[in-house]
């Protein structure tokens, strides 16, 4: 059975990891604003967690099929399928491997796989209690902002009830941007995407594609955050939240959306120079946002 499970994790793991490479060349077109990036990684999410998908003829899956790759359908369902990238079995439910010595080798891969899921999702939890443990001395500041000597850095903790955790001394408008920020943080649910986004990494942590595109995806989570706060700000404010940013020192919490936690560089460049999008700009991008998901997600 684990081999059987791990087999359709090695094929999302290949499927969704080319998934990932075309989010990864979308990044580098900079007028796309980075809140679409960032809703743009729902697709490998996807890919890599739905081992079936409804099909669709000119879906990403469908390029793939026409290129060769094999399509597994699920029974009763002529509709619903995936693509076949290992193509290492006979039949599929169960799987009946080509060979004995295939099924030999998928059995001890499946059992290092497991032990290695199961290694980091324990080490999550370890991690995940220990900052929730930051929260137990912290004093409430002003409401939904609390303050801790443990921090250094401001940021929301806590996944069903989040507060907003700020270091002492953090006052004035320094501490208006941190919590217009960290609001737009909570409001997005953007802690429970963080642990989600550590869990499809747990389940394929054997694939160094998967816990890059993690990285690329916290960072998005930043800079589209940061467009929130500016879209909202008046123009002559942007550069004061461009030195916000860069008296508090980075975030290197897991689970914690934290005001400093990218690459300042890139954030202050894209907070100095961003664009208010025109109407037409704005629906163009809605347009691309839905097409490329319904493109890279379905089958």
């Amino acid at each position: 059975m684990k081999s059987d499970v791990f087999y359709w994790v090695l094929n999302l793991s290949l499927h969704g990891s080319l998934v990932c490479v075309l989010i990864w060349l979308l990044r580098l077109l900079r007028p796309i604003p980075r809140r679409v990036i960032y809703a743009l990684w729902i697709a490998p999410a996807l890919r890599l967690t739905l081992p079936f998908a409804p099909s669709l003829p000119w879906s990403f899956m469908g390029l793939l099929r026409q290129l060769g790759a094999r399509t597994v359908t699920l029974p009763g369902g002529d509709r619903i399928h995936t693509t076949n990238v290992i193509q290492a079995a006979d039949s599929y439910f169960p799987i009946t491997y080509k060979t004995d010595s295939l099924q030999g080798l998928f059995e001890t891969c499946a059992l290092i796989w497991a032990i290695g899921a199961a290694a980091c999702l324990l080490t999550m939890a370890v991690l995940y209690g220990m900052t929730r443990a930051e929260l137990r001395d912290a004093k409430s500041l002003r409401p939904g902002v609390w303050v801790s000597e443990k921090v250094v850095s401001p940021g929301l903790v806590g996944i069903l009830r989040p507060k907003i955790l700020v270091p002492p001394g953090m006052e004035g408008q320094l501490l208006d941007y941190v919590e217009a920020h960290e609001r737009i943080h909570r409001r997005r649910l953007d802690n429970l995407w963080r642990c989600l986004a550590l869990g499809i990494c747990c389940l394929h942590w054997f694939n160094p594609a998967v816990w890059f595109s993690l990285k690329l995806f916290f960072a998005d989570m930043e800079l589209s955050c940061d467009e929130a706060v500016i879209r909202r700000l008046p123009p002559r404010e942007r550069k004061a939240y461009a030195t916000a940013l860069l008296s508090v020192a980075a975030g290197r919490d897991l689970f914690v959306s934290a005001f400093g936690g990218a690459k300042l560089r890139v954030r202050i460049e894209r907070v100095l120079s961003y664009r208010r999008l025109t109407l037409g700009a704005a629906l163009a991008c809605a347009a691309l946002t839905g097409a490329v998901l319904v493109v890279l997600a379905s089958g």
